[in-house]
C-alpha cells in the first residue's frame, strides 16, 4: 500500500480539486474558459489529434460548442462528469499525474433532459500536471482513452469528426 507525507497528501487534494474545477467549467460553465487550466505546451489528446496549448485546445471547446448548437435539440446539451478510481502519482515536487475513470452522462437539451438510458461514454484517463512558478498546478496533458461508448448519437458523431 503506497502512504503519502502529508505534502504529498496536499499536493493530491490540490490536483483534485483542480481536476473538479475544470470539469466545473466544462459541466456548468459552457466551457468558455477550459483552456486556462493548461500549460503553453500542454495537450489535450483525443482520438483525433492533439490539441497543443490553451488557445488550440480553447478552439477545439469552442467548436464543439458549435456543433452542439448546431446538432442538439434546441442547440443544447446537458451532460455531467464522475470520477471513479482517481489515484495520484507524484513524480517530484512539480510534476504529478492522476489516473482516473470518466463516466460521462449526457442528453440533448436544458436540464433537466430527459431519455438517459445510461452513460454516453466510459474513458480511462491520464491527467498531467507542472507546479508553476507561483506555486500554482496546471495540466500539461489531458489523455482520455474510451473503454466504453453508450448510446449517444452526439458523441458518437464527435467521434467520427474527430478522426478525419
Amino acid at each position: 500500500m503506497r502512504r503519502f507525507t502529508v505534502d504529498e497528501m496536499l499536493i493530491a487534494f490540490e490536483l483534485e480539486q483542480m481536476l473538479y474545477d475544470y470539469i466545473e467549467e466544462l459541466d456548468l460553465g459552457g466551457s468558455k474558459d477550459a483552456g486556462r487550466f493548461y500549460t503553453e505546451d500542454g495537450a489535450f489528446v483525443t482520438p483525433g489529434g492533439s490539441f497543443v496549448g490553451p488557445a488550440a485546445i480553447q478552439a477545439f471547446y469552442d467548436k464543439r460548442n458549435e456543433n452542439v448548437a448546431k446538432y442538439q435539440k434546441n442547440g443544447q446539451r446537458t451532460g455531467r462528469h464522475t470520477f471513479l478510481n482517481v489515484r495520484c502519482h507524484i513524480h517530484d515536487a512539480d510534476n504529478a499525474t492522476l489516473l482516473f475513470t470518466n463516466v460521462n452522462y449526457a442528453a440533448e437539451g436544458p436540464a433537466p433532459a430527459t431519455g438517459l438510458v445510461g452513460p454516453s461514454a466510459v474513458a480511462d484517463c491520464s491527467m498531467k500536471y507542472r507546479r508553476q512558478a507561483d506555486g500554482s498546478w496546471l495540466f500539461t496533458e489531458f489523455k482520455p482513452s474510451q473503454a466504453l461508448l453508450g448510446e449517444d448519437d452526439f458523441m458518437k458523431l464527435m467521434l467520427s469528426m474527430a478522426n478525419k
